[in-house]
């Protein structure tokens, strides 16, 4: 019943809709007046019908039956229809107080209560319907002032039809009900719901400002005229402003303007449909860009617009096309040196090979610094990024016009180089940079040595003989082919200290590549064998061999050591080849003890990388068991050169082999450059001396006093001396009088297969 009086249901339901409230309120109102009504109306008429009957007052009993009837269908049509019920409430009002002004002429004052009756019912129509039905009302009611005023009196039933004893009671009571109880309740209840509905209106707008404020999207509202009406928290925030105050009533044109050095007063026209237009905030504290993304009218006539900061979005998209350039730029010059990179200076060489059309030579050099990752490592990249602009400034300041510099590899400087006629002008121009180019740099108040290399080929007419059909990429290659010609110990010395790669380079690169992929079938395919060559002693005795591996390809022909031991050590087979020899050159050994040469000594090489392996003396070890020889019947020998590449890792090797029992020799003693300090740490038995010393010896002076100081020295160490390349009658008479152990060379035996000696091993005598 509570909730049927107070509509609080519809009151709920209206949350947010002002209309909905209001008409919750009327409802409640009218539910009030007619509840009231119906029940003193009822007691009323209940008793004026009994007095009506008992009386046979019949005309009383009908018209109290039709304000009864006329309040019960107010009544009912409360919960369907709303101001239907409330029409016929106010229709009941005038049905009472007509029947009062026509059935009271008797009294006056009982029909004024009639009026007053009527004139109630103006307000009771505006509270529950309309004004404009009230005004009518009002306008009626005028009428009947007038007729009062004048005192006429309406025209009046039979008083026997409608007069009852207590009429006087039955009006009052019913001004009584209505004025007293149903209209004052009505009021109230008016007051109290417009203060619920006031209350929820709040909370809903309360709710609506938290959500406005709430939206993550910069929003504002405007006028229709673009005048900010209100703006939320996260616009206040691009803008760096606390005081919505100091926005609101601004023209919207001051705020946003795209790009305009004065900003307008008018928004251009169409703004609000141009959603995904960029906008400027003219008074952010840091420049800042929005996009408008919505932009919708209010049922006032006001604009919502929602826009996005997409100033992140655009130093996003400006980064990236800064990102961009920067890699467009990269990719044609290179960004520490400012010199084209390796691309461009392909297109360049393959432009002007076209162009010349091969009818002149040009050389294209290329410069390494060899160390540059060091200097890096030393310095920081900064560091090595000073040095490297540092030397190439120095070029650039050295080359001749027509010249262009690329920056190739990280550690490589290419320089395209003006046409010649013929490939030794090249040569010379690069040798005069050789000479010129700095080879120290300042790198933060210090000095750095700078390791260079330099490689040269020339294309076209009067290069080398080259081909000259190249691209630029090709030519890249080649020019950085001769870089790796120069620092090779197999080609450095061929060359002045300037890499070439020429048709005799590029040959002798190909039967390197050729041997270097034939070597390992040729290990699988027993095609190396061993030759020996004889060691004498002072008195001609036969001292040993020394066992030098040979190779004969089918088809690469026969292949000097000088050629495949280097190819080996590039490949990686060196030790597979080593580990060969050693086993080979043991069993043959092993088969000359038992043919009565029971004395005799085998010398074997050792390469540097052999004394690199961890299991070298363990294997060598098992080699000699194998064979049942003594470890003093095998002779290790190693070069000055080898020692010196990894010298305590070389000291270590050379402790355990001698440990072991090996004998262990020098080979080409006084050509690695090592210092005498050294080989006196050595745990050596025999010292060699390499046979360029006894050209023109005994003749050459000077040779004969290095000879006779290796001796001398060799003696003071408690070292054998055997030497090599004894070639002729007086170098064997020289090295016999200088007290010489051991003597081999091609006067007393050339290298052989193992049965060429069998005779010798028998006789025990030198050779005619």
């Amino acid at each position: 019943m509570r909730a049927w009086l107070l509509n609080s249901d519809n009151l709920k339901a209206g949350v947010g809709a002002e209309q909905g409230a209001t008409d919750a309120v009327q409802l409640s109102v009218l539910r009030v007046v007619v509840l009231v009504s119906m029940l003193l109306a009822g007691l009323l008429s209940l008793h004026i019908a009994i007095s009506g009957v008992l009386q046979q007052r019949w005309m009383a009993v009908i018209t109290t039956s039709a304000v009864m009837l006329l309040v019960l269908k107010a009544a009912r049509h409360t919960a369907s229809d709303s101001r239907r019920g409330a029409a016929y409430l106010v229709g009941a009002i005038y049905t009472a107080s007509f029947s009062i002004l026509i059935s009271t002429g008797w009294s006056p004052v009982l029909s004024s209560l009639g009026y007053v009756f009527a004139y109630a019912a103006p307000m009771v129509a505006g509270l529950l319907l309309n004004w404009r039905l009230a005004l009518a009302l009002m306008l009626l009611n005028t009428g009947g002032f007038a007729l009062a005023s004048s005192g006429l009196v309406w025209p009046q039933l039979p008083q026997e039809w409608v007069r009852l004893p207590a009429a006087s009671f039955y009006i009052h009571a019913g001004v009584y009900a209505f004025f007293n109880v149903a209209l004052p309740l009505a009021v109230y209840r008016l007051s109290a719901g417009m203060r619920a509905a006031q209350a929820e209106l709040q909370r809903s707008l309360r709710l609506s400002e938290d959500v406005f404020q709430a939206v993550s999207a910069p929003t504002l509202v405007c006028s229709a005229d673009d005048i900010i009406l209100r703006v939320n928290a996260r616009f206040m925030q691009l803008l760096a402003c606390s005081d919505e105050a100091s926005l609101v009533g601004r023209p919207l044109a001051h705020i946003l303007h795209q790009g305009e050095r004065q900003p307008r007063e008018l928004m251009p026209a169409g703004w609000r449909t141009g959603t995904g237009r960029r906008w400027w905030l003219g008074e952010s504290a840091e420049p800042r860009s929005v996009v408008l993304r919505s932009c919708r009218q209010t049922s006032a006539g006001q604009w919502v617009c929602s826009f996005e900061d997409v100033t992140r979005l655009l130093r996003v998209q400006s980064d990236l096309a800064e990102s961009m350039r920067r890699e467009r730029q990269a990719s044609r010059a290179d960004p520490v040196t400012g010199l084209i990179n390796r691309l461009r200076c392909s297109r360049l060489l393959t432009h002007l090979y076209r162009r010349d059309a091969g009818q002149r030579c040009r050389g294209l050099l290329t410069i390494r610094i060899n160390n540059l990752r060091q200097l890096n490592a030393r310095f920081g990249v900064d560091g090595g990024d000073q040095a490297l602009r540092s030397f190439v400034q120095s070029l650039l300041d050295l080359l001749p016009g027509g010249c262009v510099a690329a920056r190739v590899r990280a550690s490589v400087i290419a320089v395209v180089m003006h046409p010649v006629d013929q490939e030794a002008q090249a040569v010379a121009l690069v040798q005069l940079l050789r000479e010129s180019l700095p080879v120290q740099a300042w790198i933060d108040g210090q000095l750095a040595v700078l390791d260079l290399s330099f490689g040269l080929v020339c294309v076209g007419h009067g290069g080398g003989g080259v081909p000259a059909t190249v691209d630029g990429a090709e030519w890249l290659r080649r020019s950085e082919l001769a870089l790796d010609l120069v620092t090779d110990p197999r080609w450095r010395a061929q060359f002045d200290g300037v890499g070439m790669f020429n048709a005799q380079t590029a040959a002798q690169v190909n039967r390197a590549m050729a041997i270097e992929a034939a070597l390992p079938h040729a290990l699988s395919h027993d095609e190396l064998h061993l030759v020996y060559q004889p060691k004498f002693g002072r008195e001609g005795e036969l001292l040993g061999f020394e066992a030098l591996a040979r190779w004969r390809c089918d088809h690469l022909g026969e292949i000097s050591p000088i050629d495949f031991i280097p190819a080996a050590e590039s490949s990686g087979l060196i030790a597979q080849l080593s580990d060969w020899a050693l086993d080979a050159a043991c069993a043959q050994l092993a088969r000359w003890h038992t043919q009565g040469g029971a004395a005799l000594t085998m010398a074997v090489n050792l390469s540097a990388h052999d004394l690199e392996r961890a299991d070298l003396c363990e294997r060598v070890q098992a080699t000699v068991q194998r064979h049942g020889l003594a470890p003093a019947a095998l002779q290790l020998e190693v070069t000055e050169s080898a020692l010196a590449q990894r010298e305590d890792a070389a000291l270590e090797q050379l402790r355990h082999l001698r440990a072991a029992g090996f004998a262990l020799a020098v080979d080409d003693f006084g050509t690695g450059y090592s210092s005498l300090a050294k080989i006196v740490d050595l745990p050596l038995d025999v010292i060699k001396i390499d046979r360029s010393f006894l050209r023109d010896c005994p003749g050459d002076a000077r040779r004969e006093r290095v000879v006779r100081s290796i001796v001398m020295l060799a003696h003071g160490l408690k070292l054998e001396v055997i030497a090599e390349g004894v070639e002729t009658p007086l170098q064997q008479g020289f090295l016999h009088a200088l007290g010489v152990q051991g003597m081999q060379g091609y006067l007393l035996g050339r290298p052989e297969p193992a049965a060429h000696w069998d005779g010798l091993i028998a006789s025990d005598t030198v050779p005619a």
